[in-house]
């Protein structure tokens, strides 16, 4: 969808059954993922010859698309299996909140321009969503009977309020540079598939890498 208006065409079927042998393999205990997306890029470039018009941009914005959105949501799969902290609905709550009190922000009190990106973002709806990003960080450390640290919260909170702004405005990007409005129509109104998810997209490999490398506990 967000291609039609250049000449590249990114291949649809072949990076959708990757991405199901990813999920597949990785509920079913593998940990094969890396070779399952190494040999998946190189089907992918590999089918880009034998195509009717052939254009490399086509298998890179493919292989691209494996790893802005097809890792992000195996690696939010691999967080649900930790049971001491719903971790998924803390980063859903805080995107929320990121995103709610960034546009309340800006409306009262934006002055100043954030990104050339989107003109209507500005520092003053920026900072009043990590403000209270990390607010509501704390609130789940105080009632988190000890399963969420100081420390952690304020790390994710600081992760998810900075990171999930960055999302939003790399999405936007791309509409940008291709000049349409909506990534998808699945959901009219609300600007593509996309745009309700581009700010976990980032956070979430963000969580996973703290989690896995920091905490270890993934």
């Amino acid at each position: 969808m967000m291609f039609k208006s250049t000449d590249i065409n990114p291949l649809k079927i072949l990076p959708g059954i990757v991405t199901i042998t990813l999920f597949v393999m990785s509920y079913l205990g593998y940990k094969a993922e890396g070779l399952i997306l190494l040999a998946g890029i190189i089907l992918i470039c590999s089918a880009e010859v034998f195509r009717a018009k052939h254009n490399p941009f086509n298998s890179i914005v493919s292989v691209f698309g494996l790893f802005y959105v097809a890792l992000p949501f195996l690696l939010l799969t691999k967080i649900i299996y930790y049971e001491q902290f719903n971790y998924i609905i803390y980063i859903f709550i805080l995107i929320w909140t990121c995103d709610s009190m960034a546009f309340f922000g800006g409306k009262f009190l934006g002055k100043h321009k954030l990104s050339a990106i989107s003109p209507k973002k500005t520092w003053e709806g920026s900072v009043t969503g990590l403000v209270f990003t990390l607010i509501a960080s704390y609130l789940f450390y105080y009632f988190s009977d000890g399963k969420l640290t100081l420390i952690d919260a304020i790390v994710l909170g600081v992760l998810i309020g900075v990171f999930s702004q960055i999302g939003d405005l790399f999405e936007s990007l791309f509409k940008r540079k291709l000049n349409v409005k909506d990534s998808s129509h699945i959901i009219p109104g609300h600007g593509g598939v996309l745009d309700r998810f581009d700010s976990l997209i980032f956070v979430t490999p963000l969580v996973f890498i703290y989690l896995t490398y920091f905490k270890n506990i993934i």
